[in-house]
């Protein structure tokens, strides 16, 4: 990678540029359609690429929301060589944030309000570094692809739209708040309801009845107490082992009469090696051990089940993480931190549809969806010189080959 090269890119790379930006689209409500949902940001972004000549399409996924695609041309046509993936909707604000959740106020060199670190920053930082790129005149071997997408916090449709073709790119950077930490591994999420049938009688003769909200407590302390020993050889060794968690319940129409039904969800973060239909099939052993087979069922949700959410498993060695690995470290002149991610991304979405992916991004994942939520201005200007030199990277590897 020449030298005077990535002198330009850097010095196309502005921070107050990147951080105007950001303000920006923190400034936008994108979370739901009485705003519009993403359009908002989808118009700052579109309009903001396009003044820098790149191309720029939005590809309708679904209620009128589109996800945002910009691509810088290769000097061969293809399949995008890299692509850097970010979301445009956030979750909604609560009541009580520090400062006003749009005002996207900037204080002791934070960026804060809701979609600061989950994940507009990051959006800008992406976007910033694709400009530069077209700025400095990169041609890479094949072309880089940016893609904003929808719906991110509300079931993945975005990119899940990106790959129902095939895999959308050889590689794949999603931008989630890592720290600026590479993160190639993190766990699948499983949901499901679990439906528990009794039957109604009078609450003066329960004996008449089978009382359904008693059989859910029974076979929620069973759940409790063997899926850990089911699962004790479930290891990965980046991500320890799984866990669950009984969310909601719900049962009975009134204390006069014996449910005849109560039903309540269960999710679990599994790891490589795991499937939905091992879990499945672990929970209908636990069913027919403590209430009996037929007193229960296991009820998935299609619209949640519509999108592929394994765990992500990006090998240590593959040349992406390489590569962002060299590049981090030129940019921060120390070692590249490798993190742990506990929360579902993209990545994972992209990794099924055949294309490896890493999380990468600005701030504490930690701050996202709270009242402190905030990123760091310093971090944006980073994140986008490491994505930037990272397609620079790529593009010279891929150029050999």
């Amino acid at each position: 990678m020449s030298e005077p090269l990535l002198h330009r890119v850097d010095a196309a790379i502005d921070a107050e540029e990147i951080l105007a930006l950001a303000r920006r689209l923190v400034a936008i409500p994108s979370y739901g359609p009485e705003h519009g949902w993403e359009t908002g940001v989808a118009d700052v972004l579109a309009d903001f690429l396009a003044r820098e000549g790149v191309t720029v399409t939005r590809r309708p996924v679904a209620d009128g929301r589109s996800n945002v695609l910009a691509m810088l041309p290769g000097q061969r046509d293809g399949r995008p060589l890299l692509m850097l993936n970010g979301h445009m909707d956030t979750v909604p604000p609560s009541g009580s944030m520090r400062y006003p959740p749009f005002a996207a106020e900037v204080h002791d060199g934070r960026l804060w309000g809701r979609g600061a670190v989950d994940m507009k920053g990051s959006v800008a930082a992406m976007t910033a570094a694709f400009a530069a790129l077209r700025r400095a005149g990169v041609r890479p071997p094949r072309p880089l692809m940016l893609a904003a997408v929808i719906g991110e916090e509300t079931g993945g449709l975005g990119t899940a739209a990106l790959g129902a073709d095939g895999a959308p790119a050889d590689m794949a950077v999603v931008g989630e708040p890592s720290g600026l930490a590479i993160i190639p591994a993190h766990r699948g999420v499983y949901r499901c309801d679990i439906v528990v049938h009794g039957r109604a009688a009078h609450g003066s003769t329960p004996e008449l009845g089978v009382n359904a909200i008693v059989l859910a407590a029974r076979l929620i302390a069973a759940l409790d107490d063997r899926l850990p020993e089911m699962w004790t050889a479930q290891r990965h060794p980046a991500l320890g082992g799984p866990s669950f968690t009984i969310g909601t319940i719900r049962g009975g129409i009134a204390t006069n009469v014996v449910p005849d039904r109560c039903e309540f969800t269960f999710g679990k973060r599994w790891v490589p090696g795991d499937s939905p239909e091992r879990i499945r099939a672990d929970l209908e052993t636990v069913i027919a051990a403590t209430i009996g087979a037929g007193r229960a069922e296991v009820a998935r949700d299609a619209g949640f089940d519509a999108v592929s959410r394994p765990p992500l498993d990006t090998p240590r060695d593959h040349p992406l993480v390489n590569a962002l690995a060299e590049t981090t470290a030129a940019v921060s002149g120390r070692p590249a931190p490798f993190g742990r991610f506990q929360a579902f991304t993209d990545a994972a979405v992209l990794q099924a549809a055949g294309t490896p992916a890493v999380v990468f991004g600005p701030g504490d994942l930690a701050l996202a969806h709270t009242d402190e939520e905030h990123v760091e201005v310093a971090a944006l200007h980073a994140a986008a010189r490491i994505y930037a030199r990272l397609a620079l990277r790529l593009c010279e590897v891929a150029g050999r080959n």
